[in-house]
């Protein structure tokens, strides 16, 4: 799947909205000059609050409330910008993983908002926002199997491939990612003026950083 369009929704009674932003013919690379950039805005964390925790940073709370309103206790299951944040405030290193995956890194912390990125020809026909389900799982990128009952996911016609905690490795970044979906969670209070800002800002960060060319970007 590529140019192709993407047809997303969103379960009704989920509390959130997407920026969803569609890249094609990018060329992903493995060197670390977007790396540097969020190792640049980690430092920025750490200056500003240093001593502080992470529910004390302005900003945080975004992604909490839409953890928290469907019963998820984003304190034990952190959403994916919290969990960066934490290591920027604790100093603790960054992998790097490849262009994209790093600008990917680099605005979820910059924005305080849980990102996700797909490899959009990895996923099989429509895609739903969802709660997931009783034995629902996958394995996850950082090689753990995930228990996804009761949380956010995104499924396709396969099942579901990633949450707003981390994200499957069916659907993985590699270097031969050529097309691309992007999501920023938002809780549905959130100005949508930001949000579509922040889209942009990311799919400016994308191209500059791996080429490629703006398909979409919409706010749902």
């Amino acid at each position: 799947m590529n140019n192709k369009q993407l047809a997303i929704t969103i379960e009704d009674s989920l509390p959130i909205q997407l920026a969803v932003i569609r890249i094609s013919n990018l060329l992903v690379r493995n060197e670390e000059k977007a790396y540097q950039q969020l190792l640049q805005c980690a430092h920025r964390y750490r200056e500003l609050y240093q001593g502080k925790t992470a529910g004390e940073v302005p900003g945080i709370h975004h992604a909490r409330k839409f953890f928290r309103a469907i019963g998820v206790e984003p304190t034990r299951r952190r959403p994916s910008s919290e969990a960066l944040l934490n290591r920027a405030l604790k100093g603790k290193p960054f992998p790097a993983i490849n262009t994209l995956v790093d600008v990917g890194n680099w605005c979820s912390l910059d924005f305080l908002l849980p990102i996700c990125i797909y490899d959009a020809e990895k996923i099989v026909g429509n895609i739903t926002v969802r709660r997931g389900r009783e034995g629902e799982t996958y394995l996850a990128l950082n090689n753990r199997e995930i228990n996804l009952a009761n949380r956010y996911v995104l499924a396709d016609e396969a099942g579901p491939f990633g949450s707003p905690i981390t994200d499957s490795q069916r659907t993985a970044i590699t270097l031969d990612t050529r097309h691309c979906l992007l999501i920023i969670f938002a809780p549905n209070n959130y100005s949508t003026e930001t949000l579509l800002g922040q889209g942009n800002t990311f799919a400016e960060r994308v191209i500059r950083f791996c080429s490629g060319e703006l398909v979409e970007l919409t706010i749902i």
